[in-house]
């Protein structure tokens, strides 16, 4: 779903209890919201194309592709685009808090439909000044980084810095890759979005390719797989909701790094992680 204002869109990708992941498309000049502050979930942001601004009480951050920036609760912060060229990004709310009700709202409001809605988890700087605004990462693929099986895993969000909610790693698939087994998660969600090349996704008996800007979200219990079929590199990001299956990515590491692969230690690993093979 798409909600639209001038200068602005927000399209609402993923929307459970864990996490609301939106993509933003700001024109020149956007101004974004003001200082606010969440008081129980973590705003999160991955730059597609141009550049955030992330404006806190003490400094700025200028956001350029490839940059995830995540601010924790009670940070105060505002973010904007300053530029001449538009800045497409992603936005993500973990927990979810309903971001993706609110936004609805909100702009049923500005059409006339309703009030403006007030309950959501977003408040103006409290008095004290808010959490020491040295607490937000700043990250890319390369700043934490993994190498399993031939495969590149960048870790950009984990469990203990959004609450639990979710695990964001970027993930880069060789050419000819062909993937894990084909598995379900009883509670996970995982969602993937692609940012460069072709990803094949199984999604039960359904098959899809996707290229860049397409995603596509696995609900639990659902079998399927990924695969990497063309003769480039495949780059996407890869959330799990809730958080915990990015820690398999580290001991998958440890065990067999860029070395042979053994499928029944790779398995066994996932297996603690609501992995279930299909």
């Amino acid at each position: 779903m798409v909600t639209d204002r001038p200068g602005r869109r927000v399209e609402i990708l993923l929307a459970v209890e864990d996490v609301v992941v939106t993509e933003s498309l700001f024109g020149p000049g956007e101004p974004g919201p003001g200082l606010h502050v969440h008081r129980f979930h973590a705003d999160c942001f991955y730059v597609l194309e141009g550049e955030l601004t992330l404006a806190l009480p003490d400094r700025e951050h200028v956001l350029g592709p490839g940059t995830f920036a995540l601010v924790p609760p009670q940070v105060v912060h505002a973010f904007r685009q300053d530029g001449s060229d538009a800045v497409r990004f992603l936005n993500l709310h973990a927990p979810g808090m309903a971001f993706d009700r609110y936004l609805l709202e909100l702009y049923a409001a500005r059409e006339g439909a309703g009030d403006p809605p007030d309950w959501f988890d977003q408040h103006p700087p409290p008095t004290d000044g808010g959490r020491d605004p040295a607490t937000v990462i700043v990250r890319t693929a390369e700043t934490d980084a993994v190498t399993v099986a031939g495969t590149h895993v960048g870790f950009l969000a984990s469990a203990d810095e959004t609450l639990d909610a979710i695990g964001l790693v970027a993930y880069t698939a060789p050419p000819g890759f062909s993937g894990p087994p084909l598995h379900l998660h009883e509670r996970t969600w995982d969602a993937f979005y692609v940012l460069e090349g072709r990803l094949a996704v199984r999604l039960g008996d359904e098959r899809r390719e996707l290229g860049p800007g397409d995603h596509v979200a696995v609900p639990p219990g659902t079998v399927h797989g990924f695969a990497s079929p063309g003769d480039a590199p495949a780059r996407f990001l890869d959330i799990h909701a809730p958080a915990g299956f990015e820690r398999y990515f580290r001991e998958a590491a440890a065990a067999v790094g860029d070395g042979p692969v053994d499928p029944q230690v790779l398995a066994r690993i996932a297996s603690r992680y609501d992995v279930r093979p299909a």
